[in-house]
């Protein structure tokens, strides 16, 4: 009967240690995740950082270049209709020149 005391306190006690490793590997699993959530969505305390965060800058930068893409685009087409307008002016100064100098002549 001994015995069985003795293999039943044995088993608590390694139970026991298992219990506390199995506890410290949560803690350490906790503090890894705490930091993957961190790293993810930044610090909470000072709402700096994360990868969130650098996705909203890279948000906010690609608004900005989107909007000079449309002012670009923009002079781009009054610039084509400004020379194309020149030509077309300068063609038909041209052309009349012509006939005046044939009718002059």
């Amino acid at each position: 009967m001994a015995t069985h005391s003795q293999d039943y306190l044995k088993e608590l006690t390694n139970m026991d240690s298992r219990l506390t490793e199995m506890e410290g590997k949560i803690d350490t699993i906790d503090k890894k995740l705490t930091q993957v959530v961190d790293a993810i969505l930044g610090n909470p305390l000072t709402k700096i950082g994360g990868f969130v965060h650098d996705i909203e800058i890279i948000k906010d930068r690609i608004d900005k270049l989107e909007k000079q893409q449309l002012v670009y685009e923009d002079l781009k087409k009054k610039a084509i209709w400004t020379l194309g307008l020149i030509i077309v002016i300068g063609t038909i100064v041209q052309y009349v020149l012509d006939i005046y100098s044939d009718i002059k002549n």
